[in-house]
């Protein structure tokens, strides 16, 4: 049993290591195909704020190249305007936040 599981956590390593970094025009190009799926996008940190919410400390930032997508970062880790960044999370292409909706988010879990 144990091989068999090590065997699946194997082949699915490749894929893994595979998963492209996507950037912000990519996810904005056709949003759709990537609605509710786990993404890695890097480009730079916009309008980086944290707020404290129910839910604890929040942080929201834009991540941009030519185009741009929020990110809701419900870590709270601290960004830099300006600095690039990569970040990992689910993609929606609406997300309802306690006082508003986007477009267009990442929202990276704890």
């Amino acid at each position: 049993m144990r091989r068999f599981v090590f065997a699946i956590v194997l082949a699915a390593l490749p894929a893994i290591a595979l998963a492209a970094t996507l950037t912000p025009s990519t996810l904005v190009a056709n949003p759709s195909s990537y609605d509710g799926k786990t993404v890695t996008v890097e480009g730079t940190v916009s309008n980086f704020q944290t707020s404290n919410t129910l839910m604890g400390k929040v942080a929201g930032f834009q991540l941009c190249d030519s185009k741009c997508i929020v990110v809701v970062d419900k870590t709270a880790a601290t960004r830099s305007n300006g600095a690039t960044a990569t970040v990992t999370g689910v993609f929606h292409t609406s997300f309802s936040g306690p006082k508003r909706t986007f477009k267009n988010a990442v929202v990276i879990e704890r």
